[in-house]
């Protein structure tokens, strides 16, 4: 008799649903790096997070990247992130189901360049307001409470950090694109397969909004704009690292014989 609640494709979704979400909370649980000043640190979830979006599509993709890294953050110490966590993943697994599916593919490049013209405003207003803060902090030497979250003995190392924070932001920025790209190609080329630009800028742009996501989740949570900054470089670095561990794994799930997405 045929199940009229659930198909053999539904079952076969939600089992990888269930998979997928056990390997984000142990791609982020297993490996941790603590990130200075912040109390955070960077993990190696994001690649699992990619790879569940395109497996499983943008619905289950989301659910898999949300729950499994607000799970994460419950279990590693860090509660008070979970919500914020759920929704940023959750929305990051989205935005790469919905780039590389094939239903959304021919609207992709609009809303990439909507996406990236508002991040760089963004952005700039992130390096304009350390800047203004620099010139408050250099007339105002009694700002204890700043230099004590962030463990510094003194003003001026506060705007020596904040000028090398500049220059990573910078450098990252200019450098994300072309390593992106370079790092694609040559991960297809080497596994003889068609390089997919869909997949890489979903990849790009769901990390970009995962940095800024968390910056803005952690100025609410703190009222302080000036902190979460140097959260900024690493977690670029750790969406780098899971789009490179996702390029590889996807590369290797093309090469066989499953069907992309679970059908």
């Amino acid at each position: 008799m045929k199940n009229t609640y659930f198909e053999s494709s539904d079952i076969k979704k939600i089992t990888y649903t269930g998979l997928m979400t056990a390997l984000v909370l142990l791609a982020t649980l297993v490996i941790k790096v603590p990130v200075p000043f912040t109390n955070g640190y960077i993990h190696l979830g994001d690649s699992m997070i990619f790879i569940a979006a395109i497996l499983l599509g943008w619905k289950y993709g989301a659910f898999a990247a949300g729950v499994g890294s607000a799970l994460a953050d419950v279990i590693g110490g860090y509660a008070h992130w979970a919500i914020p966590t759920l929704i940023i993943k959750a929305l990051m697994g989205a935005i790469v189901g919905i780039c590389v599916s094939e239903k959304f593919r021919k609207k992709i490049y609009i809303y990439l360049s909507i996406f990236f013209a508002g991040g760089f405003a963004i952005f700039n207003v992130i390096l304009r307001n350390i800047l203004s803060s620099k010139i408050s902090l250099e007339t105002n030497a009694l700002n204890k409470n700043l230099l004590d979250e962030l463990e510094l003995n003194s003003v001026e190392e506060l705007i020596s950090l904040t000028d090398r924070v500049e220059t990573q932001l910078l450098i990252i920025t200019i450098l994300i694109p072309l390593i992106i790209l370079g790092l694609s190609l040559l991960v297809a080329k080497l596994n003889n397969i068609k390089f997919k630009p869909a997949y890489t800028f979903g990849f790009v742009i769901a990390g970009t909004f995962m940095v800024f996501g968390y910056y803005i989740a952690s100025y609410i949570m703190t009222g302080n704009y000036i902190v979460p900054i140097f959260s900024l470089p690493w977690n670029m670095v750790q969406f780098i690292m899971g789009l490179i561990i996702a390029n590889l794994i996807v590369a290797g799930l093309n090469k066989s014989k499953l069907s992309i997405p679970l059908k």
